[in-house]
């Protein structure tokens, strides 16, 4: 468990399993999708994934921060979610492991955010094998998802801590 610049993250190094285990702590029935997460694009260059102009706009207006992009891996028809983060800690780890972390939000399935260690700590401790404290956070919505996996062209699937009108002003309105 670790500190993001939105809200809490849970994972781990992205072996499958990490994804698995992920599944069972946060009782996840349904397997959806979990995050790429790292301090630097460069970690995600072993991936092969395809960054259109879209994305790469996106990319230099908000990372690192608080978006998510879900891109296509080459040759796989794979899609999967990335994200690049300014927190301390997450660039931290960055660079001392070349990997990224399985990520998503630090709370059981289908429950609000915690932004408190304190409880987050009292929900998972028999789960988790350690938790970095980075103090209450403040309130923050997650991470924005925008996937631009088909042809570049950019859909917002969850407007997040970035609105939908930033997104948009500088996919539209830059030159």
């Amino acid at each position: 468990m670790y500190p993001t610049e939105t809200i809490y993250g849970i994972g781990g190094i992205a072996v499958s399993s990490v994804k698995e285990r992920l599944y069972k702590v946060k009782k996840r029935q349904d397997k959806s999708p979990v995050i790429l997460i790292a301090g630097r694009l460069s970690v995600f260059s072993a991936y092969s994934v395809v960054l259109h102009k879209t994305a790469e706009k996106l990319i230099e207006a908000f990372w690192p921060g608080r978006l998510t992009l879900i891109v296509s891996v080459v040759g796989t028809g794979e899609r999967i979610g990335i994200r690049v983060s300014d927190h301390p800690f997450i660039q931290m780890l960055s660079d001392h492991v070349a990997l990224p972390l399985y990520s998503s939000s630090a709370n059981m399935s289908g429950t609000e955010y915690i932004n408190n260690p304190d409880l987050i700590y009292h929900i998972f401790s028999d789960k988790v094998d350690m938790m970095i404290d980075g103090g209450v956070l403040p309130q923050s919505l997650p991470s924005t998802v925008i996937d631009v996996s088909q042809d570049g062209k950019a859909h917002i699937v969850r407007e997040g801590a970035i609105s939908k009108d930033a997104i948009e002003d500088i996919l539209f309105n830059q030159r």
